[in-house]
């Protein structure tokens, strides 16, 4: 499909030929074309690996390290390495 040129699109196509190329921008469309697709923010995910990494590189006395590394106060680096994981509960699999 070399023929196609990012400027035949429409949007939002050309924004998305611009950031995976022509070739994946018609793999795209031709998947999803037609249909709404949500693209919910990364905060929510990328903060639970931020902590987990400060929790896999506490030391037991490194506060201000990590604070300083992930850009964090010393205050809410204990607040996330006091937090516990209590990993899946009864409730999680529907039962009580």
């Amino acid at each position: 499909m070399n023929e196609i040129d990012s400027t035949d699109l429409p949007q939002p196509y050309r924004d998305l030929a611009y950031l995976i190329g022509m070739e994946n921008t018609l793999k795209v469309a031709d998947k999803f074309s037609g249909t709404a697709i949500y693209f919910p923010k990364l905060d929510a995910v990328l903060r639970k690996v931020r902590d987990g990494k400060i929790k896999e590189e506490f030391r037991g006395d490194n506060y201000k390290e990590l604070a300083r590394k992930y850009g964090l106060t010393e205050v809410w680096v204990r607040q996330i390495l006091a937090e516990q994981d209590t990993g899946p509960t009864l409730m999680d699999f529907g039962l009580k």
